[in-house]
């Protein structure tokens, strides 16, 4: 590809012709003001650049970084396309060498400036002054944003907080492959780690690399490797205050969840209660609502499922092997409530019998065994019109049955009903859904 120059222009044209005669451009770029229009001039006439082969653009206020920055910022955006951007900020004030420098920022342009290494001889006005002709030197530079992955982390953050995990891996993933510095490679290292773990976790797995649980991995993988290194612990606090705390959060929430070796027992199934509404919430907030009521829709069956395995309803075996919740016939029959014995087996008279041990029941009738228990919460669901309503919704999403999409307002209105009764069968669930919220960059 070709090489363009951008110069800032100044008060003497030698650095411009050094430049020049250095790099050899294809094309030349001259931001000048008014009072250093002169020194272009007579930089041309150094070469033998015809009219198509430079540009110049002109600042009105030479001290205005804001006009240095905007101008700056359509040169570099004219020539990226069709060359490599080489910017010398030589010239010109402070302003305009700002507004250049910030403008180029990011855009993979290459840097320099005419200096010398020379000391007090090299410069005028004993050493501090501008470089003395005969003295020059191109020194490079590199583009911080660059040299520190500044774009990469910064966009894999927002894709983080925004749930977009494959985004965020693979901005995270180029950090690492672009920079130098150990710490931060480390760092970059460690938040790929991070967003796939979350991922997997957004995706309803209890397990992940090597077959790890999640609360293993997160404390002895990634917490660790956070407190083993300062540098990561104090960069990481910067970046997100209450982040590491609310790892800590999700690390206790996860052994509630989630038993030795990823088993689900009867104890544990509640907590995947406020997980799921969690997920819900991410949907809502990603805008994403009929994602969102399928989930709550589910959290409706899983509230019942939660409230049938606290009676000890649900059948252990079933759930462990297949994790599917079938009602456990054999605690139906040791059960000394009359009316429940007398309901299960009205639902189907045909398989309630010995050689089956247990059978599965749909929504509304989970709910109508659980008011035989006197279940304040399944009672309210049962006369609840207005719920129902909000769950036909769902039945005619484009998830569902039907092909109308879910309003946000459709989802927000049925995720505080569900939060509801979600309550009723686990009083504390608001509690550990704040321990399970992911933890966010801060924005």
């Amino acid at each position: 590809m070709q090489k363009a120059l951008v110069l800032s222009v100044g008060g003497s044209s030698e650095p411009l012709i050094y430049s020049i005669k250095t790099y050899k451009p294809d094309f030349i770029y001259f931001l000048h003001s008014k009072d250093t229009r002169e020194h272009v001039d007579i930089t041309l006439k150094e070469f033998d650049y015809d009219s198509s082969q430079y540009l110049l653009k002109e600042l009105k206020n030479p001290q205005s970084l804001e006009e240095s920055f905007s101008k700056s910022r359509e040169i570099i955006s004219s020539l990226k396309k069709d060359y490599d951007v080489h910017v010398d900020f030589t010239g010109g004030t402070k302003p305009m060498v700002a507004g250049l420098v910030l403008a180029a920022i990011g855009e993979e342009c290459k840097y320099s400036y005419v200096g010398s290494t020379k000391g007090r001889e090299g410069r005028d006005k004993d050493g501090v002054g501008v470089v003395v002709s005969g003295f020059e030197e191109i020194i490079s530079q590199k583009d911080p944003y660059d040299l520190y992955a500044v774009v990469e982390f910064n966009r894999g953050m927002d894709f983080f907080n925004k749930y977009q995990f494959t985004a965020a891996k693979s901005n995270f993933s180029a950090a690492s492959e672009k920079l130098e510095d150990e710490n931060l490679k480390e760092l970059a290292n460690l938040y790929v780690d991070l967003v796939e773990l979350y991922d997997v976790w957004d995706k309803f797995n209890n397990l992940i690399a090597d077959k790890k649980t999640l609360n293993r991995y997160l404390e002895n993988q990634i917490l660790k490797k956070i407190n083993d290194s300062e540098n990561i612990r104090n960069t990481l606090e910067d970046e997100a205050p209450g982040f590491l705390s609310q790892i800590e959060a999700n690390i206790e929430f996860l052994k509630l969840k989630i038993s030795r070796k990823g088993a689900i027992n009867l104890k544990n199934v509640k907590y995947y209660l406020p997980d799921l509404l969690n997920n819900a919430s991410r949907r809502i907030e990603e805008g994403k609502y009929d994602d969102a009521v399928a989930r709550l829709y589910r959290a409706t069956e899983l509230i019942a499922q939660t409230g049938l395995a606290k009676e000890g309803f649900i059948e252990l075996g079933r759930l462990k092997s297949w994790k599917i919740f079938y009602i456990d016939l054999n605690a139906v029959e040791q059960c000394d409530n009359e009316e429940v014995i007398d309901y299960v087996k009205s639902l189907n008279e045909y398989i309630y019998r010995e050689s089956n041990t247990g059978i599965g029941i749909p929504l509304r009738k989970s709910f109508i065994l659980l008011d035989k228990f006197n279940c304040d919460y399944a009672t309210d669901y049962l006369n609840d019109s207005d719920f129902s309503k909000k769950l036909s919704n769902r039945n005619n999403s484009i998830l569902a049955h039907g092909l109308n999409p879910i309003s946000k307002e459709d989802a927000e209105n049925l995720f505080e009903s569900v939060l509801k009764y979600s309550i009723g069968v686990f009083p504390e669930i608001e509690k550990y859904m704040e321990m399970a919220k992911f933890p966010k960059f801060k924005e």
